[in-house]
């Protein structure tokens, strides 16, 4: 495993690991969108295509085995069983075949706040459109979020939905860990988006009292494997039957008939299973577990690292004395998520005048964001805030 101080100095040791990506040599602060996918990834592509096209009706063997070091991998970083993980292209998939799995009809109210990610947003909206009440609650301030949710919670209440980190400010939702006994106690299903969580912070199913909780995360952002995959924890125990069901969601999709009614559904998370799809972001996402076991990069390590790249860039941020009316953080450090969040009514500007100066960040709305990655050195979060200040001066005054 690396040492803090070697993620620190100039070059970052694992930055060698990062060549195709030029992580040494360009500021990335956008790993909340996109974080760049270790060299060795690039050989999931051949290792496809030998399996697709040399293989040909005989890969199954090797894609099932590479599935289940996804599945697994996965599970370990929320510290679950992989029995209980379901895969999907994208988290819309997943929360599609968890919707499919409530009874509506009997309970016709899902509960979620005003800033779930787009993709699970606009799909209750048009639930909404559809008859369903769909009751969203602020999402700020992120303290009390999960407080104001659960009053919401009757006996028709078919779920919950919930962001362990608002998507749109990195603000962490506190308390998280006491809205599942409030939702068990009137028989509602929990979904949580925990993708700005997972392999940034430490996120365990059961430090966060979920294990009856469906939660997702993907490949994509601080996991570091590209878009294309998506997991949802699927609670143990449960005999789930989702409308939306592939013929992986069956006891063996080779063997058992996919249409035999009654339909059965397999085990686990399973029983969410999909159908055939591209293998490639598996493939990635097997290499790229490799490469974070072999170098020893735990989900603890990374927190640490990511914990002191947050408060590196917020004391730089402080110690250069920007004038509040034209920037300011959103909240202190130990609240935020997966990255910092400031809130300036010239959020857009400054992302594009620091663009200008070789640094990458986001915005929306009023907060420009800043998502470090664990390739990058102290060195080049101090030049950012630097670019900071040389945008604020361009755009603001």
């Amino acid at each position: 495993m690396p040492q803090l101080v070697e993620i620190q100095q100039s070059p970052n040791v694992l930055a060698a690991d990062y060549k195709h990506a030029a992580v040494g040599a360009r500021i990335m602060l956008t790993g909340h969108i996109h974080q760049a996918m270790p060299d060795c990834a690039g050989e999931a592509y051949q290792q496809h295509w030998d399996c697709l096209n040399r293989y040909g009706e005989e890969r199954f063997d090797e894609e099932f085995t590479v599935v289940e070091r996804v599945r697994a991998g996965f599970a370990h970083l929320i510290e679950a069983s992989a029995g209980n993980i379901a895969l999907g292209t994208s988290v819309h998939e997943l929360f599609v075949r968890f919707l499919s799995a409530l009874p509506l009809a009997k309970r016709p109210r899902i509960i979620a706040s005003d800033a779930e990610y787009p993709s699970v947003a606009r799909q209750l909206a048009r639930l909404a459109e559809a008859g369903v009440e769909v009751i969203l609650e602020p999402a700020n301030p992120a303290s009390t979020l999960v407080e104001r949710l659960g009053r919401h919670i009757n006996d028709k209440t078919a779920a919950v939905c919930a962001s362990s980190v608002n998507f749109e400010t990195g603000h962490q939702s506190l308390e998280l860990d006491t809205l599942m006994p409030l939702c068990a106690a009137h028989g509602v299903e929990l979904f949580v988006d925990a993708y700005h969580s997972i392999n940034v912070l430490s996120f365990s199913v059961a430090d966060y009292n979920l294990q009856q909780a469906f939660v997702v995360g993907g490949g994509a952002k601080y996991c570091q494997m590209g878009s294309g995959l998506a997991f949802m924890h699927v609670p143990p125990g449960r005999d789930f039957r989702p409308v939306v069901t592939g013929w992986f969601g069956g006891f063996d999709p080779i063997v058992d008939s996919p249409a035999q009614t009654p339909l059965a559904y397999a085990d686990g998370g399973a029983r969410f299973g999909g159908s055939s799809q591209d293998m490639l972001p598996l493939f990635r996402a097997a290499k790229v577990f490799d490469y974070f076991e072999r170098r020893a990069l735990t989900p603890d390590f990374l927190d640490e690292v990511h914990h002191h790249q947050l408060a590196h860039l917020a004391k730089c941020f402080t110690d250069a004395c920007f004038a509040p009316a034209h920037i300011q953080l959103s909240t202190s450090v130990e609240y935020m998520g997966g990255f910092l969040s400031f809130s300036s009514p010239y959020a857009q500007q400054l992302s594009e005048a620091m663009r200008d100066r070789g640094v990458h960040t986001d915005f929306r709305k009023q907060w420009l964001r800043m998502g470090p990655a664990p390739y990058l050195c102290d060195e080049q979060l101090e030049d950012a805030i630097g670019a900071l200040a040389e945008s604020v001066q361009e755009v603001c005054t």
